[in-house]
């Protein structure tokens, strides 16, 4: 008992601001998620209903705070009030100039603040809200956890929009990097971001709040969180987030260059593959710090014996590897127009190897949950990833000889491309439990 109460103070992270930066960064993130679906160029919901939806999240963010945060009220107060700071990346776009790049309207001086004290009263009144059903302090809530997993849902976001974008063929709709047209990168236009040109740019907004979210989550980590190797994992993805937005912005100019000359930039379509893949890993990594982050992981015991861990790693871990391959020739594909059956070759051997993980996992442990439900959410990807190939390979047939329009093909290939990362990320997360839980 009491090598397990040292255990759990080596583990438990010290206390500090984690409730505030997850509902403040996680509210943050679902405003962005309904506003960038809502006005996709194939969906371009009316202004006041996405209005509507924002100020929900907002409120609903709020009364997680009154229900479930240590601070009541006040904590609904500040973390709206992180919200309306992150929410000042896209905030510029419209409050910008639409003639005249980089100026702002007369009044934007007021906006700024307003806007955040709007944020901040606005979560605080759901905050009020919440707090009328007070959830009992003797079972507080996860928020280093939380925030972790907010970091994921970011990122998977900022995937699926990259997706598009690719999906969409907009990776060039903005000429210039890191300026849009000329104009400062977060003061943009609201109303020039039109067809592709919308899913580029937004697809770089999501990239800079991905960054801030990554930033955030290592400097909480390095102050609450007393494990060195989880401390590691989180620096490593700020590196990591920095030079793939660099990836993605040479992958337009080639070089560096402030020039919005399409003569004089370089577009290099090898740094679109680079970068696709690297954006896999990063979400794996992602992943890797929030399963490391759960409750789940710190209140686990000591690890079972067992004779077949050995070559269940060995099998985690080259199912990885060839995930990695596989994500890659996919990526050929996709930018590159090539390797398509060594892609679809490839993928039997893939899914023979993590179906044969997640089921070792999910049969031979019976005892173990964590690994239970590790192994079977590998099961569950592969075999919609595999489904999900096939219907990409008859939908891009179809869309060839003209059977059916283009957003079909956009639907499936992203979902395609966006069930390959959970995929990844699911394996990544099964290795970790079998050397959390084995010996």
């Amino acid at each position: 008992m009491y090598n397990a109460r040292l255990m759990g103070a080596a583990t438990t992270p010290r206390r500090g601001a984690g409730d505030l930066l997850a509902i403040g960064f996680g509210t943050t993130v679902a405003m962005w998620s309904l506003g960038y679906l809502a006005r996709l160029p194939v969906v371009l919901a009316p202004a006041p209903f996405v209005l509507v939806l924002l100020l929900a999240a907002l409120a609903l963010g709020g009364v997680v705070a009154g229900r479930f945060g240590p601070r009541g009220i006040v904590g609904g107060l500040y973390a709206g009030a992180i919200t309306g700071l992150l929410n000042l990346l896209v905030l510029g776009s419209f409050l910008s100039h639409a003639e005249r790049p980089n100026a702002l309207v007369p009044d934007a001086a007021l906006w700024v603040p307003g806007a955040i004290a709007a944020s901040a009263l606005v979560c605080a009144l759901g905050a009020f809200a919440g707090s009328r059903r007070r959830r009992p302090v003797d079972d507080p809530a996860d928020w280093t956890g939380a925030f972790a997993w907010v970091a994921v849902g970011a990122t998977f976001l900022l995937l699926v929009a990259g997706g598009l974008v690719t999906s969409n063929q907009a990776g060039l709709a903005v000429v210039d990097w890191p300026n849009s047209f000329g104009y400062n990168m977060f003061l943009y236009p609201i109303s020039r971001m039109t067809g592709g040109i919308y899913y580029e740019h937004a697809h770089r907004l999501l990239g800079s709040l991905v960054g801030l979210t990554t930033v955030a989550l290592a400097v909480h980590l390095a102050l609450a969180e007393p494990r060195a190797w989880v401390r590691r994992m989180a620096y490593a993805a700020v590196p990591l987030v920095i030079v793939q937005g660099i990836l993605g912005g040479l992958r337009v100019t080639g070089k560096p260059t402030l020039s919005t000359d399409p003569a004089v930039t370089e577009p290099n379509i090898y740094l679109a593959v680079v970068h696709g893949v690297s954006a896999q890993i990063f979400f794996a990594l992602q992943v890797a710090i929030a399963v490391a982050c759960s409750r789940t992981w710190r209140a686990g015991g000591a690890k079972v014996a067992s004779a077949r861990a050995p070559g269940d790693r060995a099998l985690g871990t080259l199912a990885i590897a060839a995930l990695v391959v596989q994500i890659t020739l996919g990526a050929v594909q996709r930018h590159l127009g090539l390797g398509l059956m060594i892609h679809i070759t490839l993928a039997m051997f893939v899914a023979g190897l993590t179906i044969a993980a997640g089921a070792r996992a999910w049969g031979l442990y019976p005892d173990q949950p964590p690994l239970k439900r590790a192994g079977l959410a590998v099961i569950h990807a592969t075999l919609a990833q595999f489904l999900l190939g096939f219907a990409a390979w008859l939908v891009r047939g179809a869309w060839e000889r003209g059977a059916i329009g283009p957003e079909w093909k956009v639907a499936v290939t992203t979902l395609h491309q966006g069930t390959g990362a959970i995929l990844l990320a699911s394996a990544v997360a099964l290795r970790l439990w079998l050397s959390r839980v084995l010996r």
